[in-house]
């Protein structure tokens, strides 16, 4: 692990796996929204579970996008901006360190890890431009059942939801800026997929929910 960055007073870190000279890459990110905590905390757990075999997974990992916001339950950072909202010409330093050093890679799958503060069960946001959609989000999710139930609303952040999957178009942005997973599906178009995971829910269970949908993904991405 090694700070690349320093944002807010505290330091920000990234993660490289050695086999990530010689594979595509997978890329992980949690806490760019501080006051979802289970985010990182899963992460956390995901990889003090597979320790053993981190090395040779080709893992690029910001295990804290946000530590001020972490540190102060924000979801905003010391200055009040969503990180999440600003990847198109991106002003933070933190930020603007991933895009460049992601532009040397290719990458096979990206995993951003949320939480949502109305959310009545665990969903995720899969992108996709046209075409039969694989069965890897309903994969994913079928993990989390014997902790978390998914989230059966049909509308979510305005969108449309079905059995706690959401299908966004690339052409539909959100009116606010560009986030984070649509950054890296437009660019580098490859699978990419957002957790979410209900904040409001027992955090042990969010953080076995978010360790459980990893895995999976990353399964899938190595089959």
């Amino acid at each position: 692990m090694t700070q690349v960055s320093k944002l807010d007073g505290f330091p920000c870190y990234e993660i490289v796996s050695p086999s990530l000279k010689y594979q595509q890459a997978i890329y992980l990110s949690a806490g760019i929204h501080g006051d979802e905590s289970g985010s990182t905390e899963g992460m956390l757990a995901w990889a003090e579970a597979h320790v053993d075999r981190l090395h040779s997974i080709p893992l690029l990992i910001y295990p804290c996008m946000n530590p001020w916001g972490l540190v102060n339950n924000s979801r905003f950072d010391a200055q009040g901006v969503d990180l999440n909202r600003v990847w198109e010409l991106p002003q933070n330093p933190f930020i603007q360190y991933i895009t460049e050093r992601c532009k040397e890679l290719d990458f096979k799958l990206v995993l951003n890890l949320h939480e949502d503060f109305d959310g009545l069960g665990v969903y995720l946001y899969e992108p996709i431009r046209g075409g039969r959609p694989t069965e890897h989000a309903e994969q994913i999710l079928k993990t989390v059942s014997p902790w978390i139930t998914r989230d059966p609303r049909r509308k979510i952040d305005g969108r449309s939801a079905k059995n706690g999957i959401i299908r966004p178009r690339p052409t539909n942005p959100p009116e606010d800026g560009i986030p984070e997973a649509l950054y890296f599906y437009l660019r580098y178009k490859c699978p990419t997929f957002t957790f979410e995971t209900p904040s409001e829910f027992d955090l042990n269970l969010r953080i076995k929910a978010q360790a459980s949908m990893i895995k999976k993904a990353i399964s899938i991405a190595h089959s």
